[in-house]
């Protein structure tokens, strides 16, 4: 029997089923149960047999198919991605400053989002935003990062422009769908004064609420052109001042208990983090 994956085919093979239970239907009325409408009655009942047999295989088969090309698709996107990887340490080699900022940003996401308590899935969804987070970088000129230092109005306005393009060039991949909007909003500040839409407090998903404050602690920790990286506890305390106007507090907990230090925090911060490494040591 030949295997039919088309839906068209299922409901073709239903539709003769019907109508021939249709015809059966008006013989038996006019003639009544006579030999011929019995015979076409036992026709029937091995028609709907044998349709109900081939819808089924055509039902596995369509099934069968919907898997292998859901399969192809998340190995197609998962390629996709890694060619990402790839564009994201060519637009951070453009400038020693940025080499592996945002390898080291995605392991941090990752560790505050499970600090944070997020369930281990979006742990690892986080660690890949923040390989991904510098996507948009790749249309900033390069004199421009050269120059951040010292950069115009005009120059800062086609900064700003990477996280939407960043979003925009990975919003085709479903697979993505978790993280778009920590790509999008982690120039987001909880005040209302960072960019693309200013957005303030809760508005910011809590994904680009953990990825601005590992995007920011790594800045804050590494060389840059303009100064040298501050101390680990330093970067800390400068994001707990920052905070709640700039991060989001919880988060910045959550980042320094990474590192053990939430002796900087207050009191309920550091009993809160004492809970949290209790659950996920």
């Amino acid at each position: 029997m030949r295997m039919i994956s088309n839906p068209a085919d299922v409901v073709r093979v239903m539709s003769l089923f019907l109508l021939a239970v249709a015809i059966t239907g008006l013989a038996i009325a006019m003639k009544g149960f006579d030999l011929v409408s019995l015979s076409i009655g036992v026709m029937v009942v091995l028609a709907g047999g044998l349709a109900a047999i081939q819808t089924r295989r055509m039902i596995n088969q369509m099934q069968h198919n919907s898997k292998r090309l859901s399969k192809a698709a998340r190995k197609a996107e998962q390629h996709y991605v890694s060619v990402l990887r790839r564009i994201v340490k060519l637009v951070e080699a453009r400038d020693k400053y940025c080499s592996g900022h945002s390898n080291r940003v995605g392991e941090l996401a990752g560790k505050i989002a499970r600090r944070i308590g997020l369930d281990t899935d979006t742990c690892s969804m986080m660690k890949l935003a923040g390989q991904l987070h510098d996507l948009g970088m790749l249309v900033v000129p390069t004199n421009i990062i050269a120059e951040r230092s010292r950069i115009g109005v005009d120059e800062f306005r086609t900064v700003k422009s990477h996280s939407q393009i960043g979003y925009e060039v990975l919003r085709p991949l479903k697979s993505l769908d978790p993280i778009l909007p920590a790509i999008r909003f982690h120039h987001e500040r909880m005040n209302g004064t960072g960019y693309p839409k200013g957005l303030t407090g809760v508005e910011i998903p809590l994904t680009a609420r953990i990825l601005a404050v590992a995007d920011a602690f790594d800045a804050m920790s590494n060389d840059r052109p303009h100064r040298p990286a501050m101390t680990t506890r330093d970067a800390i305390s400068e994001l707990d001042h920052c905070s709640p106007a700039g991060y989001d507090p919880d988060c910045v907990a959550a980042l320094a208990g990474v590192f053990g230090f939430e002796d900087l925090l207050e009191p309920s911060q550091q009993t809160q983090i004492a809970v949290d490494a209790v659950t996920f040591a």
